[in-house]
């Protein structure tokens, strides 16, 4: 009943204490924190601090939420003012009936620990204003009934003081464990960061393996030569044989070979009559076995493969513009075929050729 009385007297221009005022800011954030999602229960931190939780005691709870900060901010600049339940309920805007609320039980229950403070003080017996004076022995019932009172005032005194003991000892203890909970969390959040972060390298170096794995997988496939059987080489060996001795007895005709990759010293390392996927990339032409003329195979499965490595497989032999950039590019066009010049028994190039990519 008493507490219903003292919330019934808030009003809006009920002054609010230094300590009733920080109270209130805390009350005004975490129904703020309520109100976006990310509050915890109201009667922890009134658990956690009887007295009445302060803004310092709900930022070692959410501290890190994002949202909060900005809250945070705001409302801890002002907890120097002071002021009554008018402002802390213009502070609190469309939350105030429920922050009214709450410091209104707040109040009365301020409110009524005093009053409890102040009985317990006019049930002690006064002082005597008159001079004393002899008094006349008093009946042995009297006398023991007056002793009766003063040990059980003596007893009420030695339980007040223990209660008190026992008050104070608690609200060390639960600041130790507020402390350690706050360190723990901390701890735990670290943790969590920590593994977080771990788990992402590891996704990010399991993908980097698969990406490589899978390149490795379609170079050899596309660098994979077409097979040919013994009876094959061995007619176009006779047929080859059969050209060469005829040649020497007609005039010279025009010859086509398939040409590798150049080396170091401009000089094609491999040649063959016959295209082989995976080795063949330039075309040559020759109508006199000495000089001839170059370009890069017209194959969609040679261009593919070409342009996996450009520098490596084409740059020594072309010239073109930005041609060591390959990325998202499908075609090759020669245009300007390359020289080339049988020296010593290998094809040598005198003019690179000129080739630009297509999408």
């Amino acid at each position: 009943m008493m507490m219903l009385a003292a919330m019934a007297q808030t009003g809006d221009s009920t002054a609010l204490t230094a300590t009733q005022w920080q109270h209130a800011l805390a009350v005004i954030a975490q129904y703020e924190a309520l109100n976006s999602g990310y509050g915890q229960r109201t009667e922890d931190f009134e658990a956690m601090a009887p007295q009445g939780y302060t803004l310092d005691d709900l930022d070692a709870t959410y501290r890190s939420q994002s949202q909060w900060q900005q809250v945070y901010s705001r409302l801890k600049a002002l907890e120097n003012d002071t002021g009554n339940m008018a402002s802390i309920k213009q502070l609190a805007g469309e939350l105030a009936p429920h922050v009214e609320r709450d410091m209104k039980r707040y109040l009365a229950q301020q409110q009524q620990l005093q009053q409890e403070q102040v009985a317990s003080v006019d049930t002690a017996a006064p002082e005597p204003d008159t001079i004393p004076v002899a008094e006349a022995p008093k009946e042995p019932a009297e006398a023991e009934q007056k002793g009766g009172l003063n040990g059980h005032l003596l007893f009420d005194i030695l339980l007040a003081l223990l209660a008190m003991g026992a008050m104070a000892m608690a609200w060390v203890t639960r600041s130790e464990l507020t402390k350690l909970r706050r360190a723990t969390r901390s701890d735990i959040e670290t943790t969590n960061e920590n593994m977080q972060q771990l788990a992402n390298d590891v996704s990010q170096h399991v993908k980097a393996l698969l990406q490589r794995v899978g390149n490795i997988e379609a170079n050899q496939r596309v660098m994979r030569p077409r097979q040919v059987d013994q009876r094959q080489a061995s007619q176009a060996e006779q047929r080859h044989t059969g050209r060469q001795q005829s040649d020497r007895q007609q005039q010279p005709v025009e010859r086509t070979y398939y040409l590798s990759k150049p080396d170091d010293n401009d000089c094609f390392n491999r040649v063959s009559e016959q295209f082989e996927l995976g080795n063949s990339l330039f075309e040559l032409t020759t109508a006199d076995g000495v000089h001839g003329t170059y370009q890069v195979i017209d194959n969609r499965d040679v261009h593919r493969f070409a342009l996996m490595m450009p520098t490596e497989n084409l740059t020594r032999a072309c010239s073109g513009n930005a041609i060591q950039m390959s990325a998202g590019m499908t075609r090759i066009v020669t245009d300007r075929p390359g020289e080339a010049v049988l020296d010593n028994g290998q094809w040598r190039i005198i003019v690179k050729a000129i080739i630009h990519y297509e999408a």
